[in-house]
């Protein structure tokens, strides 16, 4: 179980979110939903710095004697308060850097984070693994450091006491903190809302490329401030991470995942069609089934096809050559550019990637999306005639959601509340139901009075 507060960031005064399988964010526009995902993704994609001296007593006596044997239950019981704290203040600090602003912006915000001890202790019993850290083109190995399931001890080797004691002592921080804290440390992969655009823009968007136009254009140029701006990004760290993405695919390509039956069954069942990669940009291919046979066009390049086919390539692509077991997938708004039809469809995908141990965080204002997910959620229940529903509506057993793997949250009043749920009706999502019955309220209204 992993809960994560914040405190003033952004429209967010204060608020609480527990992270499960499937987390929803709901909400009027500027309630801070992107502020939220954004945080969870830097926290999770762990690309800032922590101090953590406790470990410099570890690395000397690595140094003396060239093997330690960390009992790592024992460390956490006495170190679990100050590596805890050491994490939240280095995340804050990093704020800045993650939405590309003033530190000024964060000076009142405050983080913290908290997993309860069972988690802990089943996290020091399930990890089990065997780092290397090696250097020069023959790969000579200098640091070893192992641990076996169900064994409290880390088992450290030191080969050469020529290595830098500072890179030791944050590989040293890194593993210890990544077997207490497991829950941190998870792949995550972020689709901002401006996707549609940067998908077709990517390369133009080049973070170095940017930079340097940027610099060129002016009269006189200071290469000094070249070098600094080609450090610091101009995008937040989510849509710079994206755009590098985007610019890295065909390298990326090489690679499959044992996802990629997903990214096939959005391709077949909502797209009708499948992409590829070329030396000059993307494709999309349509199934000539599904296409106009009097001007059918093989192979259509992205930024002629459709606003749909445009927004899934990420997704598509991710499921298919990047996605693991234990990743985090964020999505800012699933629902667009789809039909209410095809909104229900990619509802049944993400649950179906939940049940496959990916977890999945999205942002939503579709009313479709959440009622599919709450019927999601009723079938995973022992009902009457459950295998007839399930053919007539083309249901399977995969796609089902078990109540205790999701939770959504109403960002409202600079508040983040937790929505009521239960397994007999799902997700009670008010702040849809006013808008429609205000909705139908006003239809009513106006249609009686012509009547009159």
């Amino acid at each position: 179980m992993l809960n994560l507060s914040f405190i003033n960031l952004g429209n967010i005064k204060d608020g609480t979110i527990q992270l499960k399988p499937f987390t929803i964010f709901c909400g009027d526009n500027n309630t801070g939903k992107t502020y939220a995902t954004y945080a969870i993704y830097a926290l999770l994609d762990k690309e800032f710095d922590f101090d953590f001296k406790e470990t410099r007593d570890i690395v000397e006596k690595l140094y003396q004697d060239g093997l330690y044997e960390l009992n790592i239950a024992k460390f956490a019981n006495e170190n679990l308060k100050k590596l805890k704290k050491e994490i939240e203040k280095g995340f804050k600090k990093n704020l800045h850097f993650v939405f590309s602003a003033a530190e000024e912006d964060f000076k009142k915000t405050s983080f913290s984070f908290e997993i309860d001890n069972e988690s802990i202790k089943n996290n020091i019993n399930e990890s089990s693994f065997n780092a290397i850290s090696s250097i020069g083109k023959k790969e000579i190995v200098v640091f070893e450091a192992s641990k076996d399931k169900n064994s409290n001890i880390i088992r450290l080797v030191l080969h050469d006491n020529k290595m830098s004691k500072i890179f030791l002592s944050d590989r040293l921080k890194n593993i210890i903190s990544k077997v207490i804290f497991r829950q941190l440390f998870s792949n995550s992969f972020l689709l901002p809302a401006e996707r549609t655009g940067l998908n077709l823009f990517y390369k133009e968007l080049g973070r170095e490329r940017t930079t340097i136009l940027h610099h060129l254009q002016k009269k006189d140029i200071n290469p000094m401030e070249l070098v600094k701006d080609l450090f610091v990004s101009r995008y937040p760290q989510p849509i710079g991470d994206y755009i590098d993405f985007l610019n890295d695919i065909h390298n990326l390509k090489k690679v499959k995942s044992e996802y990629k039956d997903y990214a096939h069954l959005i391709q077949k069942d909502i797209l009708h069609g499948k992409y590829k990669i070329e030396k000059d940009g993307i494709y999309f291919v349509p199934y000539k089934s599904k296409a106009n046979k009097n001007n059918f066009n093989e192979k259509i390049s992205l930024h002629m096809s459709s606003s749909t086919v445009k927004t899934f390539f990420s997704l598509v692509f991710y499921l298919e050559h990047l996605a693991k077991k234990g990743d985090t997938l964020i999505i800012d708004e699933p629902e667009l550019n789809l039909h209410p039809d095809n909104q229900r469809k990619i509802a049944r995908i993400l649950s179906m990637i939940t049940n496959k141990h990916i977890n999945v965080v999205v942002s939503t204002h579709s009313d479709y999306f959440m009622k599919e997910l709450n019927n999601l959620i009723m079938l995973n229940n022992d009902i009457k005639n459950k295998e007839g529903l399930f053919k007539k509506y083309g249901y399977s057993k995969d796609m089902t959601l078990a109540i205790q793997n999701i939770d959504a949250y109403l960002f409202e009043n600079n508040t983040i509340k937790k929505l009521n749920k239960s397994k007999e009706e799902g997700i009670e999502v008010t702040t849809f139901d006013k808008v429609i019955n205000k909705l139908n309220e006003s239809s009513e209204d106006i249609y009686f009075s012509n009547l009159d």
